[in-house]
């Protein structure tokens, strides 16, 4: 049996013996921050996009720690997860209607590249909500909970 070890676990034990090649935690994690953020939905079309927070340069969305809670919101409200620079970093085709409930950005219909290469943003950029379909819209609201990092 072969011992595999992650990027982070490599360079732990490399630091037993020499301390200098010690990873910086920071490089891959640091300290979880959270946004959580409120709307009251009234009105929505196909062309609007919901300004979720603006987040600054360094900051590195965590998609698989990220929700969002929901009134009902009528037939059908599906949408795209990014930020200004990429509409879907974090994902498609992210369903909420039908129901009130949770829905996590790992539901979304097709996950952002982000879910596997996390990017550091390069300057202070807003996180999204742009909605794809929306079908016999209900007034409700919903609470957007956004995990991420500096550094």
């Amino acid at each position: 049996m072969a011992n595999k070890y992650t990027d982070l676990a490599a360079g732990q034990l490399a630091a037993e013996s020499d301390f200098s090649e010690a990873p910086s935690l920071r490089a891959f994690g640091g300290d979880v921050r959270y946004v959580d953020v409120k709307i009251a939905v009234t009105a929505l079309t196909t062309s609007d996009v919901i300004y979720l927070a603006k987040l600054p340069k360094g900051a590195r969305v965590i998609p698989a720690l990220c929700s969002v809670d929901h009134g009902d919101p009528g037939d059908a409200l599906t949408g795209k997860l990014g930020d200004e620079a990429d509409d879907d970093r974090y994902g498609a085709a992210l369903a909420l209607g039908g129901a009130a409930g949770r829905k996590a950005f790992s539901e979304a219909g097709t996950k952002g590249d982000a879910f596997l290469n996390p990017y550091k943003f390069t300057e202070e950029l807003w996180v999204t909500f742009t909605p794809t379909t929306v079908t016999n819209l209900a007034t409700h609201d919903q609470v957007w909970h956004v995990a991420y990092t500096l550094g």
